[in-house]
Parts: C-alpha cells; sequence; structure tokens
C-alpha cells in the first residue's frame, strides 16, 4: 500500500512540476517562433487553471523605428473576428437580461428583417443568426462595403442576396449576419452595439484597455500598427509591408463592426479568458448565466470533419474535437492584424495570441497546438515550423494560369447599355457612355467598364478590386444588369 501511495505522489508531484515548466518552455517557443516567421510584434497571454501563468510581448508596435516595445498590458491590437465571440457573449447577456431566447424567430424581435427567401424570413432563429447556414456563399457581401453601403444598409440588402444552398444545410463563413445580433442587442439595451459592449462586458470585466474600432481606431496611441508578412522566395526571406490602407480599414471594418472590430490587449484578454473558463464567472459575479454561457459553444453547423476530428461551429465560435481535446477557438484576420482565441475548458487553459501581422493566423494555431501538447505532456510537432513551412511552399509555387478565349464582341452599341438600372435595395446604379467609353455609378463607384466578353464588363472598386458586371439583353436591347459580388444577386432593372 505504501509504494501505491508513493507512486500516486510521485505522479502527482510530477505532474505539478511538469505543469510549472511549460511557460518556460512555451516562452522559449514563441521568441524562436517570432523570430522565424519575421513579425512586426506579438503578445500573448496564457491562462490556467484560474490563473495568468504566461503574458508577455515581443517585438515593437511599428517596424520602421518609430513604434514602441509591445507592452502587453497596453497595446492594444484589432482581434478582428475574434470579436465575432464577443458579439455572441454580448448577445447572451441580452438573452439573460431580456424577453428573447436563442429559438425566437429573429423577425418576432426585428419585424423589418428580410432575406431573399419568406421562408428563411420567418424561420431563421435568433441561435442561427452567428452559425454560418444561412444559403449564402462564403465571405457573401464583403465588398459591398466598398460600394459606400454602411452597417444598416447592408443589413437591408440582405433580401437582395439570393442563395447559392439550402438554408441550414452548408458552413459558409460570413460577417455581415452579425449586424442582425447587434441589432437585437441594440434594440433591447438602448444603446449602440459600441456602447453595449463597453457597458455589459468589457467593464464587468475590468477590461480597461479594450474597446471597439469606431471610438478609437484612428485616435488610440496604443494600437499597434497593421503589417503584412510576405515572404521572398528568390532571397528566401521574410519583409514587412505596412498595412497604409487604414481608410480603407475603418470603412470595411466599421461595416461590419459586430464581427470585426473589438481592440484589447493580452492582459484584458486574460479577464476574457477566465471568464469563458468559469462558465460565465467572473471574480464571482455572474457576466452570462451557465446556460446561455453553455449555448456559446453549443455545435449549430458542421464546418468540416475527417477521420481524426469534427469541427463546428456555435455563437462566434468554432468548436474542434479531436483525438487529444474539446478545442474551443477562433481566429482573426483583417487590415494588418491576426489573432487567435483558444480555451480547451476540460483543461481549464486558455490562450490568445494577438499581432500586427496581417497576412496568416497559422503561426497563431501553431503555438496554440503546441501549447496545449505541453500541457498534456505529448512530443508533438513543431505546428508554427511546419505552417511556416507550407505557407512558403505556396508562395513558391507559380501560377501557370489559363489561357483565355477570344473574347466574343459586344451584342449592342455601347451607347445602348446606357441607362438607368434599380433595385429596391441596392438602389440606382447609371450606365453612361462619355468619350466612347461606358462608366458604371453606384452609391460610391464611378469608373470606366471595360469590355471583357459579349455583354460581360468589368469595373474598379476603391479598396475592393474589379468586378464583372453583365447585362441581360433581349430583343435588341437592355433588361437588366447584375454584377459579380460572390453570391447572386436580384438584378438591377432597367428603369
Amino acid at each position: 500500500m505504501k509504494k501505491i501511495v508513493f507512486a500516486l505522489l510521485s505522479a502527482v508531484i510530477g505532474i505539478n512540476a511538469f505543469s510549472q515548466t511549460v511557460p518556460e518552455r512555451f516562452d522559449a517557443y514563441c521568441q524562436k517562433t517570432f523570430e522565424e516567421w519575421g513579425l512586426p510584434g506579438m503578445s500573448v497571454v496564457v491562462v490556467k487553471d484560474g490563473e495568468v501563468v504566461y503574458l508577455k510581448g515581443f517585438g515593437m508596435t511599428r517596424a520602421d523605428g518609430s513604434g514602441k516595445p509591445v507592452d502587453p498590458e497596453n497595446t492594444q491590437f484589432v482581434l478582428a473576428s475574434t470579436t465575432k465571440a464577443f458579439t455572441g457573449a454580448l448577445l447572451a447577456t441580452v438573452i439573460d437580461d431580456y424577453d428573447v431566447d436563442w429559438g425566437d424567430p429573429v423577425i418576432r424581435h426585428l419585424p423589418d428583417f428580410r432575406m431573399n427567401d419568406p421562408w428563411v424570413t420567418y424561420h431563421m432563429m435568433v441561435g442561427e443568426v452567428n452559425a454560418h447556414h444561412n444559403g449564402w456563399k462564403e465571405y457573401a457581401m464583403d465588398d459591398l462595403p466598398f460600394f459606400g453601403y454602411d452597417r444598416d444598409e447592408l443589413y437591408k440588402l440582405f433580401a437582395a442576396i439570393r442563395p447559392s444552398y439550402d438554408f441550414r444545410t452548408k458552413y459558409a463563413y460570413n460577417n455581415e449576419m452579425y449586424t442582425v445580433s447587434a441589432k437585437i442587442i441594440e434594440k433591447y439595451t438602448g444603446m449602440s452595439w459600441d456602447d453595449a459592449m463597453a457597458e455589459r462586458v468589457f467593464k464587468p470585466l475590468g477590461m480597461i484597455h479594450s474597446t471597439t474600432g469606431a471610438k478609437a481606431y484612428r485616435t488610440s496611441p496604443d494600437l499597434a500598427y497593421g503589417y503584412r508578412v510576405h515572404y521572398n522566395p528568390d532571397e528566401d526571406r521574410m519583409w514587412l509591408e505596412p498595412r497604409d490602407d487604414r481608410d480603407d480599414a475603418f470603412t470595411w471594418m466599421s461595416a461590419v463592426a459586430p464581427a470585426a472590430f473589438v481592440m484589447s490587449t493580452a492582459s484584458d484578454m486574460a479577464n476574457w479568458l477566465k471568464m469563458h473558463l468559469g462558465h460565465g464567472v467572473f471574480e464571482g459575479d455572474t457576466l452570462i448565466t451557465r446556460p446561455n454561457h453553455d449555448y456559446l459553444f453549443k455545435p449549430q453547423t458542421v464546418a468540416a470533419f475527417s477521420d481524426s476530428l469534427i469541427r463546428t461551429y456555435g455563437q462566434g465560435w468554432g468548436v474542434e474535437q479531436n483525438s487529444k481535446c474539446r478545442y474551443i477557438r477562433h481566429t482573426g484576420l483583417a487590415y494588418g492584424y491576426t489573432s487567435i482565441v483558444g480555451l480547451v475548458p476540460e483543461m481549464n487553459l486558455g490562450i490568445a495570441v494577438l499581432t500586427n501581422n496581417g497576412t496568416t493566423s497559422s503561426m497563431q494555431e501553431g503555438l496554440a497546438y503546441r501549447l496545449i501538447d505541453m500541457y498534456m505532456g505529448v512530443d508533438g510537432p513543431d505546428y508554427a515550423h511546419e505552417n511556416l513551412e507550407k505557407y512558403k511552399d505556396g508562395k513558391r509555387k507559380k501560377s501557370s494560369g489559363k489561357e483565355q478565349g477570344e473574347p466574343v464582341p459586344a451584342s449592342l452599341p455601347l451607347g445602348e447599355y446606357a441607362g438607368t438600372y434599380s433595385q429596391a435595395q441596392f438602389g440606382d446604379a447609371v450606365v453612361t457612355l462619355k468619350d466612347g467609353a461606358l462608366h458604371f455609378s453606384l452609391k460610391k463607384v464611378d469608373s470606366v467598364l471595360k469590355h471583357k466578353s459579349g455583354d460581360t464588363f468589368s469595373f474598379h472598386v476603391d479598396g475592393a478590386g474589379h468586378f464583372d458586371l453583365t447585362f441581360k439583353v433581349r430583343n435588341g436591347s437592355t433588361e437588366s444588369l447584375i454584377f459579380d459580388i460572390g453570391d447572386p444577386i436580384c438584378p438591377l432593372v432597367r428603369q
């Protein structure tokens, strides 16, 4: 019996000793990975068993010599899509306090809510808004903010986006639908999404350095400057490109703010992790009741699966069940910033990695997986390095391109395409003939139409790139036009 007791005691001591060495080993791994990837700045926090066991900043807020060392207490980063989890949590607090339920039809709370399919309009539930299975293609509508449509106008455009899949049948990631959650939040709290986030999430969690982009993106002295990290295969080196397109960044992230525009620090994210690992409770106070907090991680949509794992999606969180553990996480990437926030509830472990590298979040994913292996005592692979090699390999491959056939001439004289084309949600688009060339105007867009083939032309949108526009011609005249934004849209009809 004494031998058994001694063996058990030794095992416990061994586990504790191993756990205590993880932050030191993890620190070395973070440093190595940071240098290999050539990042400008990074901030990392690890929470274990309710305590911050690791908090550190790496690099600089700017890479041109004018920045400051990254301070995990004060340096802010845009969280990008990890904002979705904040909106999900904020919605949960509203469901706790008001007559709203996850299973309610959205239209009960937002009578003006409209999807293109009337059946979907009347049957989409509050708990499905954030679940990425509404029938649109992946990233539907993401380019429309550059056309000049703000958040409220995008909400009205939902009715003009035709589904590509049957409702509830396919996972297709989307940002704009989080506006619906924000509108429910705003209706019941009587506050803007930004103010409600500050009062109902940041304040009770003591996240004193956290804010939303509308309030601080242009003015915060603590926000790290965004960059792209590139790889030059000819010289085998990483290099940095500053994201100087800050006006475009503000335009886009403001339009999808409930999905992408929280700004925070690693130190503040520690409290966010503690609350979630505490099942909605932070320092003895309940932010979200246990049933509604559990619902945040309840799978709504199957996102991916293989022989070794299944990934589902909840309320702004991806839920991965792999051969090792249940891993709840979300990544974010937007305009010079990437992040990952991860939770392993059964290990009482959480991690957040924030960077001003807006190229890929695969580095952060590698750090998180390696940390989990360290705490499990698994001698796993060097995930971050493997992800870097995959990234480099992708850059080394030369795109062959496809040979284009001869373009088909336009079916009408250019002047016959001119006119006003309208659709209830999109408004009026005007096509004019100026100096022998067609021009296209819609909201903020004012572009030359360049002929591609047949009745298809292309136009340019600042901040978003080029889009195809196709006229429908019948009996020698145009009836309507559509433009390609990824998802099929309702046609704009000639007036």
